[in-house]
C-alpha cells in the first residue's frame, strides 16, 4: 500500500516556522533565498562604523573653533582695558601738565609784578639819591657812556665819555665842546669830577690848551672861536663811575 506523502510536508523540520503572511520561512542555517523575491537577510558582523569617527572630528574642530573664540574675546577684551586705562592715565596726565601751566603762569605774572615794582622803587631810590647829591654836588648828572650830554653851562656845550682799556686798566676818557659867544677873550677854567653811586669821588680832570684837538698857541678861548678838547681822567679809585659833575669858572 502506497504512503499518501503530502509534498508540502517534504524537507520540513520542526523547526521550520510559518511567517505571519503565512509564507514558510527557512530554518536557520538555510542558504536557500526567500520566496517572493525576498532578499536574503545577511548574517554575522557588521562593517566599521565611518559614521562614528566623522562625528568625532566634527566635534574636535568645534571645540578648536570655540577656544580660538574665546581666546579672541579674551585678547579684545584685554586690548579694551588697556585702551581704557591709557586713556585715563593720559587724562589725568594732560590735566597735572595743565593745572601746572597754570600756576606756572600765575607765578610768571607774580613774579613780573614784582620786578615792576622793584624797578618803580630803583628809579625813586636813583631820584632820591640824585637829589641828595646835588644838594651836596651842585650840578650833579647821571654818566653815560657812548653818548653826547648836552651842557650848555656858560660856554661848556656838551661833553661825551667813553671808556678805555680793560680790566683794571680801564679809564674814562671825555671830549668836550667849548665855544666863547662873548664879545672878549674866555681862560678856559672847567674841572670834571666823577663819583661812584653813593657820591664818593672816583676820579678829576682840568683842562688846559694841551688837551686841545686842534693845537692852540694861547690858552685863551678867543670871541666866536669853538674849540675841542679831549683826555683822560685821571681815576683814584677803581669803583664804578655812576655820575659826573662840570665845575665852570
Amino acid at each position: 500500500m502506497n504512503e499518501f506523502r503530502n509534498p508540502d510536508w517534504q524537507g520540513r523540520g520542526p523547526t521550520d516556522t510559518m511567517s505571519r503572511s503565512g509564507t514558510m520561512q527557512p530554518a536557520a542555517g538555510d542558504s536557500q533565498p526567500l520566496r517572493d523575491g525576498m532578499a536574503q537577510p545577511v548574517l554575522g558582523r557588521s562593517g566599521p562604523r565611518t559614521g562614528s569617527r566623522g562625528g568625532h572630528r566634527s566635534s574636535s574642530s568645534s571645540r578648536r573653533k570655540v577656544r580660538r573664540l574665546r581666546l579672541l574675546a579674551f585678547l579684545l577684551a584685554a586690548g579694551m582695558v588697556a585702551s581704557i586705562v591709557f586713556s585715563v592715565v593720559l587724562y589725568f596726565h594732560t590735566q597735572n601738565i595743565r593745572d601746572k601751566e597754570r600756576d606756572l603762569t600765575v607765578v610768571q605774572k607774580q613774579l613780573e609784578a614784582e620786578i615792576a615794582k622793584a624797578r618803580e622803587r630803583i628809579t625813586e631810590l636813583n631820584n632820591d639819591l640824585v637829589i641828595l647829591l646835588a644838594n651836596r654836588l651842585p650840578g650833579v648828572a647821571e654818566l653815560v657812556l657812548d653818548r653826547q650830554i648836552e651842557l650848555n653851562n656858560q660856554y661848556v656845550k656838551n661833553i661825551t665819555f667813553v671808556q678805555s682799556g680793560v680790566d683794571d686798566q680801564r679809564t674814562i676818557e671825555f671830549s668836550t665842546v667849548l665855544h666863547n659867544a662873548r664879545t672878549g677873550p674866555i681862560l678856559p677854567q672847567v674841572t670834571i669830577a666823577l663819583f661812584d653811586e653813593t657820591g664818593l669821588q672816583t676820579g678829576i680832570a682840568r683842562l688846559d690848551k694841551s688837551q686841545t684837538i686842534t693845537p692852540a698857541d694861547i690858552p685863551e678861548l678867543q670871541p666866536g672861536e669853538t674849540r675841542t678838547y679831549s683826555a683822560q681822567v685821571r681815576l683814584d679809585r677803581q669803583a664804578p663811575s655812576k655820575y659826573f659833575v662840570v665845575e665852570v669858572r
